[in-house]
């Protein structure tokens, strides 16, 4: 009887260390991925990393010099959404192997009738199985990078904005009578 136990021991722990080998083999490929994309008019090309963080952004026309802002910024927002939706498709492609080890591990271990929170903790990676669409995932992604988008561009409106007051005020200065107090400017 020892000797099944010690067995089945050795067997799972050989099982938990070839997964945690395929699993550090497969975070290495994972900090080391980047998606590119250009934008369909060939203007812009952005590439992420697999946090989503954009490692470059390359310009290869002169097109975005005579856009609107607002134009400049959309085509941005467009080109950063599909490359960060294209490498979290990839993170879920390459995460998708591991998916049923935690079932094998919580059978091994006698946890197969954990409370909930192993379910909760692991909620995330099941939403991302062949079972959840796709493109359900894909669409909580952008909307999720579109929040995180208008949050970035509002900070940067509201700084430009600020930037514009204090611009002005500094040159309505000159045509001010100097009144012997010294003025200051609060936004």
């Amino acid at each position: 009887m020892a000797m099944d136990f010690e067995s089945i021991l050795k067997d799972t722990m050989s099982a938990l260390h070839e997964h945690r080998d395929k699993m550090l083999e497969a975070k290495r490929e994972l900090d080391a991925a980047t998606t590119s994309v250009t934008s369909k008019d060939r203007m812009v090309s952005v590439t992420v990393g697999p946090q989503g963080q954009v490692v470059s952004m390359t310009f290869h026309t002169k097109a975005y010099q005579s856009m609107a802002p607002a134009e400049l910024a959309a085509a941005l927002v467009i080109v950063l959404n599909e490359a960060r939706a294209r490498m979290g498709s990839e993170v879920i492609e390459r995460i998708k192997g591991f998916q049923d080890f935690s079932g094998h591990l919580r059978s091994v271990t006698g946890l197969a009738g954990t409370p909930v929170e192993m379910d909760e903790v692991l909620k995330p990676l099941r939403a991302m199985a062949p079972t959840f669409s796709q493109e359900e995932a894909l669409e909580e992604l952008r909307a999720s990078r579109q929040e995180e988008f208008a949050a970035e561009e509002e900070a940067a409106r509201r700084a430009s904005e600020q930037k514009a007051k204090q611009e002005e005020f500094e040159a309505e200065a000159e045509n001010r009578i100097p009144t012997g107090k010294q003025e200051e400017f609060s936004g």
